[in-house]
């Protein structure tokens, strides 16, 4: 009895050890931002390929918020402008024989 309540109870945690498959909604999602030749098609011609791939590589580009090396460079020389101040340095440890020495001064 026991065994089949066990079996009975794991059935719903069965699903996470099956690989998912990707419905049909997720794939069209993804496969809209496809830029592909007239009408949908494939890329003719070699040319026309890599005009579509450099289309895509220039949209992205300009979606891109890389920095150039000399914004880098300025981002990195306001950093080192900024001077920390040390923090005071508190020890908070606690002596092996604290509680030891504490009970001592208790005692007299």
């Amino acid at each position: 009895m026991k065994f089949v309540t066990a079996v009975l109870l794991a059935l719903p945690m069965a699903g996470a050890f099956c690989p998912a498959t990707p419905s049909s909604a997720t794939s069209r999602l993804s496969m809209s931002t496809v830029v592909t030749g007239p009408s949908g098609k494939a890329a003719t011609s070699a040319a026309e390929d890599l005009a579509l791939t450099l289309k895509i590589i220039l949209d992205h580009a300009g979606r891109s918020s890389t920095v150039s090396k000399e914004q880098f460079i300025q981002q990195m020389e306001e950093v080192a402008k900024v001077v920390e101040e040390p923090e005071e340095v508190v020890d908070i440890s606690v002596p092996y024989n604290a509680a030891a020495k504490l009970a001592y001064e208790a005692s007299d």
